[in-house]
This record gives structure tokens, sequence and C-alpha cells, in this order.
């Protein structure tokens, strides 16, 4: 702000714009004060002029992670795009297409991210621009994760850690290897998952994202200790991290829980509450945290039995049907709306997410989050009990049994076990 006050005080337009053009992330991830600098140095430049196009590029990312303003980021970054374009500025261009695939990836909107990223991805060969070459190719691959398509996923995962290896900075690896983590848990691929947060956590031991991918697989896994340990360096981060609406906050309030579903471990949910509250309460608050925190309340509910938190939550997270990055975590969101109408006591209705949450673990084949849908079902059905449901329910925990068992998921595996005894006699 400094830098920028003297700029404009003297005269330097250029020196100034380029002060507010590239303003230095605060703790977390937050650009404090840089959208209303953005917007100052607006005013002094030419409409319409390149000046222009690159403060509106920017300008657009922060109006929507930082402030949660999706149509304002929509208007600022079309109009950074038409003018690179009209000025033949293809590093603009390919910038602006990566900063909209990022905005419209936090507001859960995963196809629109895929096909901006797609279109940088085309541009890679007519610019040397390591770090928008890695997140060009890191939206052509997390989006086709969630959205259940790993082997185009794969497509960009070794062009994306090449390019993050050229640009050797720590914060853009460790991304690139939390996307690489999360292919490899949606598919049961725990080794090259925990090779990946390893080497990630090497270089980036703060990194929210990797230790909570890290928790949950020693969890599944059956390893409670090496997960407590892993979940502690995860809270020490939330503590270090300023309250908001954060992937740091996001990531403990669905990551708890979650331990909790695998373990049976609930003593810290006042924590994950907290954390969603925090996020929840935000006036800045973007779709991708408010799923994660609002996914973390619904498991919550599930497991308390709450029929009107189970309700609230359904509610909530209904619309984002199809949008939800909750997948990476092994909780297919169709199964998770079908846990909380089974708690609602609305089973026909559960009944009909479970369904679909078979059909797409199955079409993506995503083996943990299949094997819990299967044990979740046979659950419900095993409720339900109308004719035909205790076989239903057998024959899908037959087929849990054989994913967890050939998974080396521990406790899923005995909580199957269990269940095939309950049914049988």
């Amino acid at each position: 702000n400094r830098a920028f006050e003297y700029y404009a005080e003297v005269g330097d337009v250029d020196r100034a714009v380029a002060v507010a053009e590239h303003p230095l992330p605060a703790v977390a991830g937050h650009f404090t004060g840089a959208g209303q600098l953005i917007s100052r140095a607006l005013a002094l430049v030419k409409p319409d002029s390149l000046e222009m196009g690159r403060l509106q590029s920017s300008y657009g990312k922060i109006l929507s992670l930082e402030e949660g303003d999706y149509p304002g980021a929509k208007l600022a970054l079309d109009q950074a795009l038409a003018i690179a374009r009209r000025e033949g500025d293809v590093g603009l261009e390919m910038r602006t297409l990566v900063n909209a695939a990022e905005v419209e990836g936090y507001h859960a909107r995963w196809q629109e991210a895929l096909e901006r990223g797609l279109l940088a991805i085309e541009l890679i060969p007519r610019i040397d621009d390591p770090r928008t070459e890695t997140l060009a190719h890191y939206w052509g691959m997390l989006p086709r994760i969630v959205l259940g398509e790993p082997d185009e996923a794969d497509l960009h995962a070794a062009a994306l850690l090449s390019s993050a290896e050229r640009l050797r900075h720590h914060f853009y690896l460790a991304r690139t290897l939390f996307a690489h983590t999360c292919l490899s848990h949606c598919r049961g691929d725990w080794q090259a998952a925990r090779d990946s947060t390893d080497r990630g956590l090497a270089v980036s031991p703060r990194e929210a994202r990797l230790l909570g991918n890290r928790v949950l697989l020693e969890y599944e896994l059956g390893d409670f200790s090496q997960g407590q340990i892993y979940l502690e360096r995860l809270l020490e981060v939330v503590q270090l991290t300023a309250p908001g609406p954060t992937l740091e906050h996001a990531f403990l309030a669905i990551v708890i829980p979650a331990v909790a579903r695998i373990a049976g471990i609930t003593d810290r949910f006042d924590v994950a509450e907290s954390a969603a509250e925090t996020i929840l309460s935000s006036a800045s608050i973007t779709p991708l945290v408010t799923i994660l925190a609002r996914t973390g309340l619904a498991l919550m509910a599930v497991q308390r039995g709450d029929t009107v938190a189970a309700e609230e939550q359904y509610t909530a997270l209904v619309p984002s049907r199809g949008t939800d990055i909750t997948v990476i975590f092994g909780i297919q969101p169709e199964c998770m709306l079908g846990l909380l109408a089974q708690t609602m006591g609305n089973l026909d209705q559960a009944g009909d997410h479970f369904e679909d949450a078979l059909a797409f673990c199955r079409k993506a084949g995503y083996r943990p989050a299949l094997a819990w849908t299967c044990c979740d079902y046979a659950d419900m059905l095993r409720d339900r009990d109308e004719p035909g449901d205790r076989e239903r329910a057998m024959s899908l925990l037959d087929e849990s049994l054989a994913i967890s068992s050939e998974l080396g998921m521990r406790p899923l595996l005995e909580r199957v076990l269990s269940r095939r005894e309950i049914l049988k006699a």
C-alpha cells in the first residue's frame, strides 16, 4: 500500500499498476486490501487498455476468492480476456483463463473450471510461463477427479508435475501433489497417495490439503496413532490461520467428522463445529468451502442421529449435487445425501441417493467410496426391511467386504463383518 501511494503520488503510473497487479498474499491466502488497491489502480489507467486488462485479470480472482463476488469476478475476467485477445497478448490470455478456472472451481462449477483450464492448456506451446502452465494443468486435472473422470485426469498428471518441478516453488509443487493424492485416494492406491503426501509435506509442511488427505488415509487403513499425529499437525496449522472462510478451516471441519465416521472417535466434534461456524458466518464465502463445512456438519448430524440438523444440511446440500468435491475424501455426495435422508426417516428417498452414489462410484472406479456406499446402503436396507431388502443388503455387504479386504481398509472391513453377522442372525 505504501509503495502504491508513493508511485501514484509522483505520477509513476506504470509502477503503481505493477504493485497493484501483483499483491502479496497474506496468511492463509487472503489478499488483505488487495481488492481496494486494484480498484484504485484501475482509476489510473486508460479504459480498455492492456494495463486495465492485466489489472482486471487479478481483480476478478480477488473479487471471487476474497469477497465472494462471483458476478463481479466474471465481469472483470471477461473484460480482461477480451482485451488480451484483442491485443494479441497470449500471456495475459492464459493467466486470465487460469484465474477464471480458479474462480469457477471455488464456486463449485467444475465443468466450467475444466473448460477454462483446457483453453489455457491450448496456449502453453505459445508462451514460456511455468507458473501459469502448472495452474492450467491443475485445473485440467482436479475437476476431472471431482466429475468422476480419472482416466482423463491421468492425461494431465505427468505434465502438471513436470511444470511444477520446473517452477521450483513449494506452494505450487504442494498443490500439484495434492491433486495427485486426490486421484490416488479416490482409486484406493494408498501407496501412491502416501508417496505424494510425503513429498508434498516435505516441501510444504503446513499444507492443510495434504495433511487432511493424509489423516484420512491413515485412518482408512486402521493406523489410528499415525492418523492422530497428522491430525494434530492439521490442528496446529488451523490455530496459526486467521479466522475466516479458509481451506484450512474447511478441511478441519470435514476431516474430524470423517475420522469419526471411520473410527467412531467423536471427542473433537466441538472443534469441527467451531471451524464450520467460522466459515459459514463469514460475509465473503465461496461455495467450495461452504460445501466442505456443511458436509462436516452433515456427518456429525448423521452420527448423532440429529433429525433436525440432518434436515437442515440436506436442504443446504441438495442444490450442490454433482458439484461436490467431498469425493476426494471418500465421501460420495449422493451417499452423504442418502445418509441424511435416512437420518430424517425418508428411507425410500435415501435409497434413490444410494443408487446414484453406486452408479457414480462404479463408473469412475472410485473403490473406497464404493465400499463405504455399499455398507451405508446395506444399513438403510436393513432398517427399512421391505421384501428383498435383506438379500440386497447382504449382496452389498459382500461387495464392500471384497473391496475393503483387497484395499486393506481394516476399520470398514470390521464394520462390514459385524453387519453381515447381524444380518445372518
